[in-house]
């Protein structure tokens, strides 16, 4: 099944098939960088987008620079002036500890809008809320082929909605997020 989304994209983003695309699931969102990540829940939805994002030779460390929009009004549109930014780093470290109480001593933190999730590796974002345990919140999320927060159209109902499924990898490159 081919995937849709908002906005056609240039030819050159496209020569890279690894970091332009998403990988939607087990647990978390691979998010090419430059490109939007639409999460909502109930009636609300965000935006999110990663600036950048650097890998480090250690697994799952690195950095990462993002932004994020909520619309403040019930419109949900991300056009409006009534929108709320955020935007952050992620610095990932090697974890500290030994298996289950390992834990990161780095900044791993995603904020959009009231919501918060952590990111396990530059350029990802959980599908849970942070400090949650791995599992349904409600959380869905629909990648888009957008570049510019205005060329978002979360009604579009060609979006393709992905939720928590510990059982579920799918990878959809950008392309195929064209109309």
């Amino acid at each position: 099944m081919t995937a849709v989304g908002q906005a056609p994209i240039a030819e050159g983003y496209v020569a890279n098939t690894q970091a332009n695309q998403f990988v939607m699931g087990p647990g978390e969102v691979g998010i090419p960088t430059g490109f939007y990540l639409l999460i909502r829940k109930g009636s609300q939805i965000g935006a999110v987008r990663f600036t950048s994002a650097q890998s480090n030779p250690v697994p799952g460390t690195g950095t990462a620079n993002y932004e994020s929009y909520f619309p403040a009004d019930a419109s949900g549109s991300f056009r409006s002036t009534a929108i709320r930014k955020q935007s952050g780093e992620i610095d990932l470290k090697p974890l500290k500890g030994i298996g289950r109480l390992a834990f990161q001593t780095g900044k791993d933190l995603i904020k959009v809008g009231d919501w918060s999730f952590r990111s396990t590796a530059p350029g990802t974002i959980n599908m849970w809320p942070y400090r949650g345990s791995q599992k349904d919140y409600g959380f869905e999320f629909a990648p888009t082929s957008a570049r510019q927060v205005g060329e978002i159209d979360a009604s579009d109902k060609r979006l393709r909605w992905f939720r928590f499924d510990p059982n579920a990898r799918v990878n959809l490159p950008v392309s195929d997020l064209l109309r």
